[in-house]
C-alpha cells in the first residue's frame, strides 16, 4: 500500500478515535495494523483532520464566499444607478460563470452544486428586476411577465434537474402571480 493512502487511512482512524466513533481498542488495533506493527511510526503519525472534515470545511468556505459575492453584487446592482448596463452585464457574467462552473465540476458529488443553482437563480431574478427598473419603470404587467418567466424557469429547472425546491418555488411563484392577477385585475 502506498504511503499516501496509508497516511489518509491512519488520519481517519485517529479521527474516529478522537471522536469516539469506534472503541479505543479497535482504533489502536487498526493503527497498529496499518503501521505494520511499528509502534513508533503509529505514535509519531501526525494527527490530521479527517478527509471529510477537510472537504466540508472547504465547501463551507466556498459557500460563504459565494454568498458574500452574490449579496455584494446584488446590492451594487441596485445601488449604482449611473451605469445600469455595466452592472447588468457584470451580474450576467457572474451568473454564467456560476453555471459554467457547475457544469464542469464533479457532477452530483459536491454540496456546493445545489447551493450554486440557488444563487444563480436569485441572481437571475435580481438581473431581471434591475432590467425592469431601468427600462420599464412603473410597468406592472412587465413586472408580472418577468416574475412569471422566472417562475416558469424555476419550475422547468426543477423538473429537468429533479430538484424539488426549484419545482416547489416555481409552482408557488406561479400560483402567487395568478392569485395577484385574479385579485387586482
Amino acid at each position: 500500500m502506498n504511503s499516501q493512502r496509508k497516511r489518509i487511512i491512519m488520519s481517519e482512524i485517529h479521527y474516529w478515535k478522537k471522536n469516539r466513533l469506534l472503541p479505543e481498542h479497535y482504533c489502536d488495533f487498526l493503527i497498529t495494523l496499518y503501521a505494520q506493527g511499528d509502534a513508533d511510526a503509529a505514535a509519531d503519525e501526525k494527527i490530521e483532520k479527517a478527509v471529510l472534515e477537510k472537504e466540508r470545511s472547504s465547501v463551507t468556505k466556498k459557500m460563504i464566499l459565494l454568498v458574500f459575492l452574490a449579496t455584494g453584487l446584488s446590492a451594487l446592482m441596485f445601488i449604482v444607478g449611473n451605469y445600469p448596463v455595466i452592472m447588468i452585464s457584470i451580474a450576467s457574467i457572474f451568473v454564467i460563470g456560476l453555471l459554467v462552473k457547475v457544469m464542469f465540476s464533479q457532477p452530483f458529488r459536491s454540496a456546493l452544486i445545489p447551493f450554486t443553482y440557488i444563487i444563480a437563480a436569485f441572481m437571475l431574478l435580481g438581473i431581471s428586476l434591475k432590467v425592469l427598473f431601468v427600462f420599464f419603470e412603473n410597468e406592472t404587467m412587465v413586472l408580472v411577465g418577468i416574475l412569471m418567466l422566472n417562475s416558469i424557469l424555476w419550475l422547468f429547472a426543477g423538473r429537468l434537474l429533479k430538484l424539488l425546491y426549484f419545482t416547489i418555488s416555481g409552482a408557488a411563484g406561479l400560483l402567487m402571480i395568478i392569485g395577484f392577477l385574479l385579485i387586482y385585475y
